[in-house]
């Protein structure tokens, strides 16, 4: 369970409201389980696989950057049951929506813009260690680093994004490496083992 808003959003425009709102709630991909929707103007829920939940998150958060440098997205995962299901994610309940809703409210208290919670304490504070460590990467990524890194979730490679970006090769490397992208990919590639081995993998 995804939730999350939009840091500053009252310095936005109404217009960029609708235009990032629509960003999220059009947003497709396969692990998505209930479509993402907004609630008190900014804010909004989605439910999707565990495995996907950080990805996501990161892919939000360099939406909003790679389009509006000064603006980010805060997010509170919540790994658990979903214990009443629905088809609108905002009338589902259980352990996951309880968590990830809680936390939410909890980050503007710990300076900290994405949290990870689950039912074991141990993995949370692994998960809480690395979240500050993207943390602090992401709040200072510039809108070209962000949009690099954006495209680099997706798995292209430096000379896709070179003519996807219309930029060379070496300029998307040293975008990379000032986004600190080792550092990123290596907190994907620990949160998928943690998953797969707590959680299992979708058949």
């Amino acid at each position: 369970m995804i939730t999350g808003d939009v840091v500053d959003s009252s310095v936005l425009s109404e217009a960029e409201k609708r235009f990032f709102q629509q960003k999220i709630e059009t947003f497709s991909c396969e692990g998505i389980l209930l479509k993402p929707r907004f609630y008190r103007g900014d804010s909004f829920q989605l439910a999707v696989e565990p495995r996907i939940a950080l990805w996501l998150a990161l892919k939000f958060r360099a939406e909003i950057k790679r389009w509006k440098e000064a603006n980010d997205v805060r997010i509170s995962v919540g790994i658990g049951e979903a214990a009443g299901w629905n088809e609108d994610v905002l009338l589902a309940s259980g352990t996951a929506f309880e968590r990830s809703g809680k936390n939410l409210d909890r980050l503007k208290k710990l300076a900290l813009n994405i949290f990870i919670a689950t039912e074991n304490e141990e993995l949370n504070q692994e998960f809480e260690t690395y979240c500050y460590m993207a943390d602090s990467i992401y709040r200072n990524l510039t809108a070209i680093q962000a949009n690099v890194v954006y495209h680099r979730l997706d798995g292209l490679s430096q000379n896709e994004m070179s003519r996807l970006l219309g930029i060379s090769q070496p300029a998307v490397s040293k975008s990379l490496k000032a986004a600190n992208w080792v550092a990123v990919e290596k907190f994907l590639n620990r949160y998928e083992q943690i998953i797969a081995r707590y959680y299992g993998t979708p058949e």
